[in-house]
């Protein structure tokens, strides 16, 4: 492949972010989505590819199938699982407890012995089930299998020649783990009673060596330095156990229900699988939260990515295409949150600290740790994930389309067997990646139909390799609708490139990555995709109005409105006003930087008005390309004229004055009125005669009794709803007191 010094492009690049309009016209949204974390990668479809916590996509290694589902009738889940050099592999099941042995090509049934594995698939769904289940297995000291059948009973059988039952008890039922010393001495641990049991190599007399509080001890292991540990259900606690001396202490209280999984490495260090059932009721896929890593990374020395040879990538370099992704948070402390949080796996070092390497919303079904790395096998997405403790990097090594769990993992003769189950079947990872693997990206949504610029990508791609790219497009968001665009032709990715997809909404990427003859293949860090929507509209949105509520400010009417565009431009706002029912606008202000103005309405006669208000994008465009959006507010009355007092009829008898008159205003309702007598101080409030104030006409009479002789001064004053008010006096005289 021909070395090319892309500096000059990706500058250029830069310069344009991948607009496909001219620079003058800034208007044109211009958006480059980004994908370069491990949460944007796992929104998409993956085949054949790594994910990990870097943000990072490779190759996975190859996949195939060893043991199709069709080979294991009757059979819903693998519990565990052992390979030998010669490449045998052993399964152990539920529902029926069958082991079954491959070699060579062949399925054969090893238990029960009295019967053979139906090959029709419908007479194994009608077969009896027996109930017995098949969770430990191990080569003894003289290679010998050694299987625990569950059931009503527990047995611990040596296969050789013939079977041999080597341990038997009514009041244990299950076996869950298997584990031998150096020395070759069997360990095992039971269920419902929480023992844990040790055989002599070859076998004899069962001794009990501990007992736990918790019903089942379900994982077993061998610290570098000789002693036992164990995993129990209920509490989640991790023991360490002196087997001669039948001592234990825990060294670790989860807070999960069951540690599912244990395993050392050569430094000493215990790994902890602890499952929450509660954890994964929900069945969230929660991959991103399992990969998600804190900002930074351990100062390590790291193995180089392969050659130096072959095509280096790089996206441009633009500010404020998007948001910043905020980083991640810091790993919780190990001190588990209860039962409901995710499931963990913990690290407990020589010196008894623990820290938390992996959180899930799964259960963790097995552990295994083999060159230098931690594999965890969880369901139920049929995960495999691959652990670097040193660096803290974690990837999903495997996923599998089909199994819902990988509940068993281990080392073959040359591969990794993996044991999936719902529907069962053993898949192997060969050490060399698959030739393939195809990403496909979650659609990205335009908000617009929008022209698709260029794919750009950060990647290494040795010599020999290739990573090739296709897109299509459409304006429904369900990628599989049949209006979407077919998929551009394949195209080698050496530099940005055009997408060559119809203008529309929604599109969707696909890579394949291509090891050619390249042993190490293309790594993928960062893609990037841009789109421009051509200038649009703004949008005002609403209108309002209220009266001002500066009372030294007495007319002032307040307009507001609320209003976006989608280019992201920078707007500007026109207000007008014209009298209900002429056609002609009438300026009050233009060019205003915010949409909010203060209207004076004693500046116009009182009548009903609307207010428009324009937002205009002409600070962001050119004077052929700028574009305005306006909207219209609700009829305004304005009214600064009070209300008339007519048609008064005041009559003065006795001691009693009586008045009745009419309140009138041209747009408003009455809202209120009162008298006072003899400028008192003290104005006393009237009701019209129907008792509700809601008309622009109301009459209204006042009885005033027990006046004083003489002559006085009655003062009526009146408002309309926006609060003008008249005030009138009228002179009235209550005669001497005859009598």
């Amino acid at each position: 492949m021909k070395r090319m010094d892309l500096s000059n492009a990706f500058s250029r690049t830069l310069i344009v972010g991948l607009l496909l309009l001219p620079l003058p016209a800034r208007a044109v949204t211009s958006v480059i989505t980004r994908h370069a974390q491990s949460e944007e990668f796992l929104k998409g479809k993956i085949e054949n590819i790594m994910v990990d916590s870097e943000g990072t996509l490779r190759l996975a290694r190859r996949a195939e199938t060893q043991i199709a589902t069709r080979d294991l009738i009757g059979v819903w889940t693998i519990n565990t699982m052992l390979a030998e050099a010669d490449g045998a592999i052993y399964c152990g099941t539920s529902p029926n407890g069958t082991i079954f042995k491959r070699t060579r090509g062949q399925t054969e049934v090893l238990y029960p012995t009295e019967t053979k594995a139906p090959s029709d698939p419908n007479a194994a769904k009608t077969a009896l089930i027996r109930n017995e289940h098949v969770f430990a297995m191990a080569f003894d000291a003289g290679g010998r299998l050694l299987a625990g059948i569950s059931g009503d009973s527990a047995r611990l059988i040596r296969f050789d020649k013939e079977p041999r039952v080597l341990f038997t008890s009514e009041t244990d039922r299950y076996i869950y783990a298997i584990v031998l010393d150096e020395e070759g001495a069997i360990y095992f641990a039971t269920g419902p009673q929480g023992n844990i049991y040790r055989l002599p190599p070859f076998g004899g007399s069962a001794e009990l060596v501990f007992t736990s509080r918790d019903k089942n001890v379900l994982s077993l292991a061998l610290a570098p330095d000789g002693t036992l540990l164990a995993g129990t259900d209920t509490r989640g606690l991790v023991y360490r156990i002196e087997a001669t001396e039948k001592t234990a202490r825990v060294i670790y209280d989860s807070g999960r229900q069951e540690i599912t999984a244990l395993a050392t490495d050569e430094k000493g260090n215990v790994y902890l699988a602890a499952s929450s059932v509660a954890a994964v009721a929900g069945k969230i896929d929660s991959a991103s939260q399992a990969l998600s890593k804190s900002p930074g990374r351990p100062e390590v020395r790291i193995a180089s990515e392969g050659s130096s040879d072959g095509l280096s990538l790089a996206t441009a370099n633009t500010s404020g295409d998007e948001k910043p992704t905020p980083p991640a948070a810091p790993p919780p402390p190990p001190t588990p949150s209860g039962p409901k949080s995710a499931s963990s796996i913990y690290r407990i070092s020589p010196e008894g600290f623990v820290t938390e390497i992996l959180s899930d919303k799964v259960i963790f079904y097995a552990l295994l740790y083999t060159d230098g790395k931690l594999l965890a096998a969880t369901g139920n997405q049929g995960r495999l994930f691959e652990i670097d403790p040193a660096t803290e990097r974690r990837a999903i090594m495997y996923q599998d389309e089909k199994s819902a769990q990988i509940t068993a993992v281990v080392t073959g003769s040359e591969d990794l067997l993996l044991a999936l189950s719902n529907p069962a079947q053993v898949i192997s990872l060969s050490g060399q990646l698959a030739p393939q693997g195809t990403y496909t990206s979650d659609i990205i949504d335009a908000g617009q139909p929008a022209r698709w610029g260029k794919l750009q990508a950060d990647a290494r791609i040795p010599d020999g390799s290739a990573i090739r790219f296709s897109a299509r497009s459409g304006n429904v968001k369900d990628p599989n609708d049949p209006t979407f665009s077919p998929w551009s032709p394949e195209t080698e990715l050496t530099a940005p490139a055009d997408l060559n997809c119809p203008v529309a909404r929604y599109l969707q990427y696909r890579l394949v990555l291509d090891r050619g003859t390249n042993p190490a293949g293309p790594i993928l860090r960062e893609a990037a995709v841009a789109h421009s929507i051509p200038n649009l509209p703004p949008q005002v949105l609403s209108v309002q109005t209220q009266p001002g509520k500066d009372k030294q400010k007495p007319g002032i009417l307040q307009i507001a409105a609320r209003a976006e565009d989608e280019n992201k431009d920078t707007l500007v706002y026109h207000f007008h006003f014209r009298r209900q029912g002429r056609q002609n606008w009438i300026k009050l202000e233009t060019d205003s930087a915010k949409p909010l103005y203060e209207w004076d309405t004693r500046t116009v006669e009182d009548g009903r008005y609307e207010v428009r208000i324009t937002a205009d994008d002409k600070r962001s465009n050119s004077p052929q390309e700028a574009l305005t959006g306006s909207r219209i507010s609700d009829p305004i009355v304005i009214d600064n004229t009070p209300p008339t007092i007519e048609e008064v009829y005041l009559e003065a008898a006795g001691r009693t004055l009586t008045v009745r008159f009419r309140a009138v205003d041209l747009f408003s309702a009455i809202g209120q009125a009162q008298f006072t007598i003899d400028s008192s101080e003290d104005w006393i409030g009237l009701m019209p005669e129907d008792s509700v104030f809601d008309t622009t006409e109301e009459w209204i009479t006042l009885r005033k009794t027990d006046l004083e002789p003489g002559d006085h001064v009655l003062a009526l004053a009146v408002s309309d709803d926006p609060g003008n008010s008249r005030y009138q006096t009228f002179d009235f005289a209550i005669p001497p007191d005859t009598r």
